[in-house]
């Protein structure tokens, strides 16, 4: 069963800004938008599905993506990074 999904084009990247801050947060917004696309629309067996040989999965990527902005500006130490590649109910963070 096909599932119709809007096509999208590629948006490149953004320029950069008037500043550091202004061009890190356009590229941030720029990566969060691109994988959001990504991920949106596709049914809930299709995300949690290993499809490439590392075993990552679309859920797992995002998981990762948040573990590494919260280890980023947070400053969360992530004590094991292959975790966050899995499901949230293992916490591989812990306060600095």
């Amino acid at each position: 069963m096909a599932t119709s999904r809007r096509s999208r084009r590629d948006v490149p990247p953004p320029r950069t800004g008037n500043s550091e801050t202004d061009t890190l947060r356009a590229f941030l917004d720029y990566l969060r938008d691109s994988i959001a696309v990504k991920v949106e629309g596709a049914p809930e067996p299709q995300v949690r599905t290993t499809i490439v040989r590392s075993g990552t999965t679309l859920l797992g990527l995002v998981n990762h993506l948040t573990f590494v902005e919260r280890s980023m500006f947070l400053a969360e130490n992530v004590t094991d990074w292959k975790v966050t590649f899995q499901r949230r109910d293992r916490t591989p963070c812990r306060a600095r």
